[in-house]
């Protein structure tokens, strides 16, 4: 995908890095396992993250659809979604991605899964994150300026 002149961004190397990560992690917790804690308790504790991200995925998508924008960032966006789990992270799609991560780090027990989290955390915060604010600051302006006054970037 190209970016657009007025969206946040084409489709980013981070979204690719984030499925690679997962399948490289499970894959290689197959091959030479890893385990988070040594107990088959770990595992259904990973049952309440992913219910979780699948909420706020859901929660975040139908707010976008309210508000007739773009989910996708290499799309223009039409207004500043402030509701639903909008009201309480800017980035509440992005958020249930690392819940997904956490989820399923606990159901395989591995500690390669939950590295690969925290690597595509820092990817998101540091790269992604800050161009799609960039390109909401400008389109937005002090709108989206009291909205991250009142909001954190992540909870």
């Amino acid at each position: 995908m190209h970016r657009r002149p007025d969206a946040a961004g084409g489709f980013s190397a981070i979204a690719l890095i984030f499925l690679v990560g997962l399948i490289g992690g499970i894959v290689l917790n197959f091959a030479l396992p890893l385990p988070i804690w040594p107990s088959l308790w770990i595992r259904p504790i990973g049952l309440a993250p992913l219910i979780a991200a699948i909420w706020l995925f859901t929660s975040a998508r139908r707010a976008f659809r309210r508000h007739l924008t773009a989910l996708m960032p290499w799309t223009p966006s039409t207004s500043l979604v402030e509701e639903g789990p909008y009201s309480f992270s800017r980035n509440p799609i992005y958020l249930a991605f690392i819940m997904f991560y956490l989820g399923l780090a606990f159901l395989f027990d591995s500690l390669y899964v939950l590295g690969m989290m925290v690597v595509i955390l820092v990817l998101f915060d540091r790269f992604q994150i800050p161009r799609e604010e960039r390109y909401l600051q400008q389109k937005f302006g002090a709108e989206y300026g009291n909205y991250m006054s009142r909001v954190r970037r992540w909870v």
